[in-house]
């Protein structure tokens, strides 16, 4: 054993930064891959939930703590099977357990101000608003996680939001409180996506998970219990879709943390834009306007401009 792992420290040790990159590139295609589909099951996750508080009469408090307390349950249940993976100690005592728990509370912190953030103000100048978020994980992927930002990772993102504004288009109403609450929803989901990328190495997909389920189940009981609104079973056949959607959101977004730079995968982020287009078109027959087909361009390219920032100069570097 320690003859292979010697050897394999000798063979990285002669790689090329070039041979490094090639080797890395599958990687990164995955993060970007699982970035994209994460907007994808995001837009739908938010229809199901729009569905749950408009259609049949549930807070939006209520609906994210009962999509957490699903998903407690089930760990729970896993962590009570014979033979699990999964163990009680692995869920009320993980790894780096506050930092753990920070990032599940920020999460849990930014879906309430966006639900806020949505309630006092038009959805476009919310959605430009809370799509200020990439453009700060992209500043605090430098300051706090020591990445490299080129500045083509820069200008990327930059296009992403230019293209997210042309499609968005913002009126520029609303109130203060809810200008506040969608800008404090994107501080927060950045800092959730910061801490995922600092703990991937202490914390798995499932992992963050479950503990963000476990937050948001004793961060939300007492508000959701002091307004408490009935549950129908057709109404709680839609909360186990939703939960179904936007687990497998979440798990997309950490997974991709775990798998590529923070700032290469931001201005991927606005993918979700493009999704929420293509559906208007296909539920609604809205058919896009130019301004959205530009914007779309612009989010796409911003996306590639800064998968490719720095690339070259890794690949020019002298060989060790």
């Amino acid at each position: 054993m320690d003859g292979a792992t010697g050897e394999q420290g000798r063979c990285e040790m002669t790689m090329t930064p070039s041979t490094m990159a090639r080797a890395r590139a599958p990687s990164a295609l995955v993060a970007i891959g699982l970035t994209v589909l994460a907007g994808l099951l995001y837009v739908l996750g938010y229809a199901l939930s729009k569905s749950l508080v408009t259609g049949n009469g549930l807070s939006p408090l209520q609906v994210t703590f009962l999509r957490c307390a699903v998903i407690l349950v089930v760990g729970m249940c896993a962590a009570a099977w014979p033979g699990s993976p999964l163990t009680w100690r692995r869920l009320m005592r993980p790894d780096k357990a506050w930092e753990q728990r920070a990032a599940a509370a920020a999460l849990v912190a930014s879906n309430a101000l966006a639900v806020l953030a949505y309630a006092l103000m038009p959805v476009t100048a919310a959605s430009a608003l809370g799509f200020t978020a990439p453009l700060m994980l992209t500043l605090l992927s430098g300051l706090l996680l020591r990445e490299r930002v080129p500045s083509g990772r820069w200008l990327g993102t930059l296009l992403g939001f230019a293209g997210m504004l042309l499609i968005v288009r913002p009126s520029g109403e609303g109130s203060a409180l809810g200008i506040a609450a969608a800008f404090g929803g994107a501080v927060t989901y950045t800092l959730y996506q910061v801490l995922i990328r600092r703990l991937r190495d202490a914390a798995t997909t499932l992992d963050t998970i479950l503990q963000v389920a476990l937050v948001g189940v004793v961060l939300l009981v007492v508000p959701v219990a002091a307004d408490w609104r009935p549950v129908s079973s057709g109404a709680a056949a839609l909360v186990l879709l939703v939960t179904v959607v936007q687990t497998a959101a979440l798990a997309c977004i950490a997974a991709a943390l775990h798998r590529g730079e923070a700032s290469r995968l931001a201005p991927w982020q606005f993918s979700g834009l493009l999704w929420a287009m293509a559906l208007d078109a296909v539920l609604l027959h809205a058919v896009p306007t130019y301004g959205g087909l530009v914007g779309g361009a612009l989010v796409i390219g911003g996306g590639v401009l800064a998968q490719m920032a720095g690339r070259s100069r890794t690949a020019g570097a002298p060989s060790p």
